[in-house]
């Protein structure tokens, strides 16, 4: 009987499904927090204020946010094994900005966040950044 037939497809199986719990314990070594609940200083196209996330899901690849950046309200999603975080900002005349960008953690105390936001009153994409 050859038991290459077996040993190599159980060996394989057997890979991958670790590889999910080996790549997430990694992406957490690679700079990605957990969580981005919290305020941030920000700079949005020269204009500085905070962005306030207070609530996030706890469970999935991308998880669910919301809270408010410069007072007015924002959903999106933050996904902690990529540090790609995306969120819409409406202000109360139903205005809509569409922010994009990539968060990283330098140091257990230094979270940082970088991207574009798009704005579709004045079209165009402008640079935020900031940090928490």
């Amino acid at each position: 009987m050859d038991f290459r037939k077996f040993y190599i497809p159980t060996v394989m199986a057997g890979l991958a499904s670790l590889s999910p719990i080996v790549f997430s314990q990694a992406a957490f070594a690679d700079g990605w927090p957990t969580s981005v609940v919290g305020n941030w200083s920000i700079n949005a196209d020269n204009y500085t204020g905070i962005l306030s996330i207070t609530n996030q899901a706890t469970t999935g690849n991308c998880r669910t946010i919301s809270g408010s950046i410069f007072g007015d309200s924002l959903t999106g999603f933050y996904c902690p094994y990529s540090g790609r975080i995306n969120f819409i900002r409406r202000n109360n005349f139903n205005q809509v900005q569409v922010y994009s960008a990539n968060i990283s953690q330098t140091n257990a105390s230094t979270v940082t966040i970088g991207g574009l936001f798009t704005d579709y009153a004045q079209p165009g994409e402008y640079s935020f950044f900031g940090s928490k």
